[in-house]
Order: C-alpha cells, then structure tokens, then sequence
C-alpha cells in the first residue's frame, strides 16, 4: 500500500511517477513476479476498492483506478523486461 500511495502522490510529477515505477519494476522481476501476476494484482487491487469504498466507488472511480493501474502496469512490465 505504500507503493501505491507514493504512486499516486507522484501523479503531477511525472520524473518522480516513472523513477517510483521503473524502480519498482526492477525490484519485482529480482523477486521472480512473472507477467501474469501484474494482471492478477490488478484484479485484487480493484476488487478491494469496490469492497472498501461500496457505493462511493462509481464506475467513474473504477475507470480511473483502472486506466492509472494499467499505465503503471505497462511501464513496470517494461522495466521489469518481462
């Protein structure tokens, strides 16, 4: 949750976002994370938001979360050369 939370406190600096994404990245695939667990991650990381927000995470909310973990995904796959 950390990861997260840095994550998106670094949204509006975007040299600070890709460092924090990149790095991560790299430390994941040292830990042997393969491809299929980034997809499995980000299901569990939307089911738990629509379990702790309940009503108050719209479809709007979800799109976002969704749309931010998607790029983040991307470029950590990228950087992990998974």
């Amino acid at each position: 949750m950390d990861m997260i939370a840095a994550i998106v406190g670094a949204l509006d600096k975007r040299e600070i976002f890709q460092s924090i994404i990149s790095y991560s990245g790299r430390q994941h695939a040292q830990f042997g994370v393969k491809r299929a667990h980034f997809v499995a991650f980000g299901d569990a990381l939307l089911w738990s938001l629509e379990r702790q927000f309940g009503a108050a995470f719209t479809p709007e909310l979800k799109q976002a979360w969704s749309a931010l973990y998607d790029a983040v995904q991307r470029e950590m796959i990228r950087a992990a050369r998974i």
